[in-house]
């Protein structure tokens, strides 16, 4: 892919982002003034983000889920990166970590990695309450 059509690709992932924010604040009746001020940015860097020129951090995509009831992981999932409190738990427990490395260097092949994820992730869902 060549430099031009990967920056394309990120900014049209950066626009889809803004208006998702854009969209919310909007169904929320929130002026850009009043969000800006309930999530402690500046105004310009909200209004950034809506027109997709700026990438919102953690910190910003947190903040705006907990005020606006906004999906963050929609917007992590745009940018390609893990949702931050699927970072938070590995960063907080220490034998997740482990397990993680010790599948990572292994030599297993995906397709078995996969597998162990799914198990993994089934086992999570039969254990926790349904989520609505």
């Amino acid at each position: 892919m060549t430099i031009n059509k990967e920056l394309k690709q990120n900014k049209d992932i950066y626009i889809e982002i803004g208006r998702y924010v854009h969209d919310c604040r909007v169904r929320r009746n929130f002026s850009l003034q009043h969000l800006s001020m309930r999530l402690g940015v500046n105004p310009s860097y909200l209004r950034e983000v809506e027109r997709g020129e700026r990438i919102p951090d953690d910190s910003f995509i947190r903040s705006l889920s907990d005020n606006c009831s906004l999906d963050e992981n929609y917007i992590y999932n745009c940018l390609g990166k893990a949702p931050l409190i699927a970072r938070e738990e590995v960063d907080q427990h220490p034998i997740l970590q482990d397990a993680l490395k010790e599948i990572g260097m292994s030599s297993l092949p995906e397709q078995k990695k996969n597998e162990i994820y799914q198990e993994f992730y089934l086992l999570i869902k039969k254990e926790l309450p349904a989520q609505n």
